[in-house]
């Protein structure tokens, strides 16, 4: 079936413009990969990708076929058969991809298929509500992403070729795409912009007809006239111009204004600016930015900067660690005490940290976090790993402070500890079904004969730093710049690479031993400046490419005890006789943290140590802050207008058609007017009766109305003359009088409205159900 048939598959009403059930399936699946394409910045890649493709591809190739079937059904059957079979094809697909054994001869929906996909849904909501961006591709997600893409594949079909409302389905893809990039805050993405604009062009160039709507396709320019003025009411079957012109304004639009939007936060930023703050290990693009920026300062009242951290990750499939996602409770509630064995220190304490250069849905803070004040917005606290999640908050320009108490035992009381031998949940010591071999080799080797697990773990932090080089290029260089099992064999091959790959290869290594592991995510200790608070406290500060990885190892009755193996960086822990501990609580000595070079400006550190560290308030943009936002308000303010300028562009091109004597132009004129104003305006409806209604019903000028309709009907029933001119008569001053009088009888919000959103210019079939 050529792309030239009717949407239906019969005669194609006008080459070029019409398109047939192939048409529409195309037009339709690209639609569907705008809308759907930006998941991939919330959502790790996995089988959601295969399951989207393979249920929207059948509700569309289900589409194209009724319409095939039924090109010569009437309208009442041909037009709601689609949206139905589709629906069916859709359940029968997710049928398929979700639960097949359970369904009627493996492809009919049973009612514990549809049980079975509501416990996907309610999984995936609280992977949603209490997971963080990226999320983890299970199988909950997968089946959600699938459902949504075969019901937003009928939605779309049905706008975009049933109703022939291409602005609406413009309208709906732009919302569906730009969800994800405001969920994660990140900035515009160039290539899925210029996408939607492309897509808008074809949405508006390719016209669609249900059968027995459309007359036949005239063959020569003489006969399109004829039809012309047979039909003066009837829509016109093609808006080459205002589609191509409505398309190259928004990639116009496109290529001005998206490389002065906001980029993502994993991009470069040369020059500083904000981090988005991220709970996955994909640190390596920020780390290794070439002019890194201040992220934050803090104070801390026992002068040692401690790591803060922002997530723990604990699942690991053989790919990825997958972020925690701990239940939570009102930050005011706080964390809950710290429960200390009898005989071991306890140091409690107090940081204040000020964000300067960092946002997104975590608070950095120290471990173990027992209460935060001053945060402004809504958060929540989670008991299990003492982080700081957003309810309704971001962390750009914070200014809180936290209270910690931090164990200290021994050395003799860590060692008489056990790490293998904890009553913890399996999957803190799951390992992939397929391992490398030299993961649990190389941990076997470098424990060697200790004895306690507290001295096997030392031998594996002393065995990395000492023998391991930190690098952030080699890793991409050799092509394991990742966190999946073979990553880490290669690592430990190579022996270079940076944290997270320190961090991962530790807590699989400690874990073949029979450790419980898991990896935190945050920043390391701060570097001291030349700056004191009001009571003379150092200010420390820490940049963007200090953030880090490292790995925690449970011990019965002491809890989480963090391991510093990634080489010359942090801290490594060191427990003593004297109940000193590192890993967080001892100062750095010289060299031990990357020196800093941010060229981003520091906050005053005055503000960072206040007595009422609630008293905080948002504080204002920089003007390189505030930029992107104007840029990116002029280009939503742009975007907007175009459907207006299109219709003043229209609106001239009939009006000048109009001054020349054409009756058509001039009548097509006053019926999208009409639209446009919300007024009635059936194609049903005879020219002389509308004249007469809207004399009658609106107070239009009756003489400059009686001059259009005999100038209508001229044209359109009088006897035509080969090669005969237009007639002389001017017709734009009772077309503007007609115009004027019909927009003085609406109210102030319909004129305006006609103006920013022209009505004309939406579908035919929804303007006759919404104007007749």
């Amino acid at each position: 079936m050529s792309a030239d048939a009717s949407a239906y598959g019969g005669p194609p009403p006008q080459r070029r413009t019409e398109g047939g059930p192939v048409a529409a399936a195309l037009l339709t699946a690209l639609g569907l990969v705008v809308a759907v394409w930006p998941l991939s910045a919330v959502v790790q890649p996995g089988s959601w990708g295969e399951g989207a493709v393979a249920t929207a591809g059948t509700v569309i190739v289900a589409g194209a076929l009724v319409r095939f079937l039924l090109r010569r059904a009437p309208v009442w059957l041909a037009i709601p058969a689609v949206p139905i079979v589709q629906l069916g094809a859709c359940a029968i697909a997710l049928t398929v991809f979700t639960a097949r054994q359970a369904g009627r001869g493996w492809l009919l929906p049973s009612p514990e298929v549809w049980r079975t996909i509501d416990a996907f849904f309610s999984a995936a909501l609280s992977e949603i509500r209490d997971g963080v961006a990226p999320l983890a591709a299970s199988p909950a997600i997968a089946v959600s992403v699938a459902t949504a893409a075969g019901l937003i594949a009928v939605v779309l079909d049905l706008v975009l070729v049933t109703l022939r409302a291409p602005l609406i389905a413009a309208v709906l893809i732009t919302a569906l795409g730009a969800a994800p990039g405001v969920v994660v805050r990140e900035g515009a993405n160039p290539v899925w912009f210029i996408g939607l604009a492309l897509a808008i062009l074809f949405f508006l160039h390719v016209r669609f007809a249900p059968p027995g709507s459309e007359r036949p396709a005239p063959a020569t320019r003489d006969e399109t006239v004829a039809v012309r003025r047979a039909h003066p009411d009837a829509p016109l079957r093609t808006r080459r111009l205002p589609a191509f012109l409505l398309g190259f304004l928004a990639v116009l639009a496109a290529l001005i204004v998206s490389p002065l939007l906001p980029l993502s936060a994993s991009g470069l930023n040369v020059g500083g600016g904000s981090t988005t703050l991220s709970a996955t290990l994909d640190l390596g693009k920020d780390l290794r930015r070439p002019a890194p920026a201040t992220a934050l300062t803090l104070i801390s009242d026992d002068g040692t900067p401690p790591y803060l951290r922002i997530a723990t990750l604990t699942r690991f499939d053989g790919s990825t660690w997958q972020p925690d996602r701990p239940a939570t409770v009102p930050l005011s509630q706080g964390f809950g005490d710290v429960a200390a064995p009898d005989g071991v220190a306890v140091h409690k304490t107090k940081t204040t940290i000020r964000t300067a250069g960092i946002s997104g849905s975590w608070l950095p803070v120290p471990y173990q976090a027992t209460a935060v004040r001053g945060e402004n917005g809504s958060w929540n606290a989670a008991a299990d790993n003492r982080t700081v999640i957003a309810a309704n908050a971001d962390a750009a320009d914070q200014n809180y402070s936290i209270d910690t108490a931090v164990l200290q035992p021994t050395l003799d009381q860590i060692r008489a500890s056990t790490s293998s031998g904890a009553d913890v949940p399996a999957d803190l010591r799951a390992l992939p079904a397929k391992m490398p071999a030299i993961i649990a080799d190389s941990a076997r080797e470098v424990v060697g004969g200790a004895t306690t697990d507290y001295d096997k773990l030392i031998a594996l932090q002393t065995w990395f730093r000492a023998g391991f080089r930190y690098s952030l290029q080699t890793p991409v260089d050799d092509g394991f710049d990742g966190t999946n099992v073979d990553a880490v064999a290669r690592f430990l091959t190579v022996r270079e690479g940076y944290c997270v790959h320190f961090a991962g290869a530790f807590a699989l290594m400690a874990r073949s031993l029979g450790m419980p592991t898991r990896i935190v995510v945050g920043y390391l200790p701060g570097t001291a400046t030349d700056r004191r608070s009001d009571d003379g406290k150092v200010v420390y500060e820490v940049s963007t490419d200090q953030l880090h990885s490292w790995p925690e190892v449970y011990f019965a009755g002491i809890g989480w005890v963090p391991f510093e193996p990634t080489a010359t960086r942090g801290i490594p822990t060191a427990f003593t006789e004297d109940s000193t501990s590192a890993g967080g609580s001892t100062a750095p000595s010289a060299g031990t943290t990357p020196a800093p070079t941010s060229t981003g400006a520091a906050k005053d550190p005055k503000n960072l140590d206040v007595p009422n560290a609630g008293a905080t308030g948002a504080s204002k943009p920089t003007a390189l802050q505030a930029m992107p936002i104007v840029w990116t308000a002029l280009g939503v303010l742009a975007v907007l207008l175009i459907p207006a300028l299109i219709r003043r562009l229209q609106t001239a091109r009939r009006r000048a058609a109009a001054g020349r004597g054409d009756a058509v132009a001039a009548w097509t004129e006053l019926r999208a007017t009409l639209q446009d104003l919300g007024l009635p305006a059936s194609s049903a409806e005879s020219p002389r009766a509308r004249g007469e209604r809207l004399v009658r019903e609106r107070g239009v000028d009756a003489v400059a109305m009686d001059a259009l309709v005999r100038a209508i009907e001229h044209a359109s029933y009088a006897r035509q003359v080969p090669d005969a001119p237009p007639g002389a008569a001017d017709l734009r001053p009772p077309l503007d009088a007609i115009r004027a009088d019909l927009r003085a009888h609406v109210s102030r919000r319909d004129r305006i409205a006609a103006v920013l959103t022209p009505r004309s210019l939406l579908g035919s079939r929804l303007l006759a159900t919404s104007t007749s």
